[in-house]
């Protein structure tokens, strides 16, 4: 059976810790996995929910592995029999980390693993007492890419710093990368507590973005985005002020890690320059 390898890890979890384990518990093999058994080849970043530490990916390779017909799901996620044992396609370290994992926890009730987590990983519990109308601290405008960073890392930048409302400002919300197309986004978005909007009208086409090199190149594509569409698009800065007026903390949010790489730097530029705007921005 040909998966990646972030795959065979997950289904030598499921494997070598009995062969069928409930959602919460796979979720939390691979958080003890990632977090104390290996030192590197971490495979999964997690969130935090009511539960303890979730990772979305994990939740896709699921879906993955039921239609590549290695998983079933009947109450327990369960490995197919007569699948190979996938253990042994991992490196050295990686079985030596789910033996010693076996060794401490099989056997052991669920209840124990979760309220070890718990003792030791409270950052990664919450009750979603946090909502999206609650404001937080001092008003702030963050600017945030996604390129090079988990949806999970994403997400938890975003909670970090408080943001209540992300307002996306691609001209087209799809991505092939996992977790930022529109729908995608939104749902992982909601399960931390954080509003969504797309703004369309503040992206840039594709087209323009293609075969951009220099810094030079960035420079002309954004002088011209602030000349022929910000220019245009006042009612949408002035409802960035507004949105950022009443939410508290918001951020903006496209594709390049480098803010001086994407257009949200002139949107953010644009914003500030407001008669009257005299909140920070932030760029993470």
């Amino acid at each position: 059976m040909k998966l990646i390898h972030r795959m065979k890890l997950l289904m030598a979890v499921v494997q070598e810790m009995g062969g069928r384990l409930t959602t919460s518990d796979l979720q939390a093999y691979l958080f003890l996995y990632c977090h104390e058994f290996v030192e590197h080849n971490h495979y999964y970043d997690f969130i935090p929910q009511i539960q303890g530490a979730h990772s979305l990916q994990v939740d896709a390779d699921k879906t993955t592995l039921v239609a590549k017909g290695c998983l079933e799901k009947s109450g327990e996620w369960i490995a197919k029999e007569g699948m190979t044992r996938f253990a042994v396609e991992l490196d050295f370290f990686e079985k030596i980390a789910i033996q010693t994992m076996k060794n401490t926890w099989q056997g052991k009730e669920g209840g124990d693993m979760h309220t070890y987590l718990k003792e030791h990983y409270p950052t990664f519990f919450t009750d979603l007492v946090r909502t999206v109308s609650t404001p937080g601290g001092d008003t702030i405008f963050y600017t945030i890419g996604y390129e090079g960073v988990s949806l999970e890392t994403y997400l938890n930048k975003l909670i970090a710093n408080d943001v209540r409302l992300l307002c996306d400002v691609r001209k087209n919300a799809f991505s092939q990368k996992y977790g930022f197309s529109r729908g995608e986004l939104q749902s992982a978005l909601g399960r931390v507590g954080i509003a969504y909007r797309h703004i369309p009208d503040l992206g840039i086409v594709s087209e323009k973005r293609r075969e951009l090199a220099t810094d030079a190149d960035y420079r002309q594509l954004f002088d011209e985005y602030e000349r022929e569409t910000l220019a245009q698009q006042q009612d949408k800065l002035e409802e960035l002020r507004l949105l950022l007026e009443e939410h508290k903390r918001i951020a903006i949010t496209c594709f390049e890690a480098s803010v001086h790489h994407c257009h949200r730097s002139r949107v953010a530029r644009a914003l500030g320059q407001r008669e009257g705007f005299e909140y920070a921005i932030r760029h993470l």
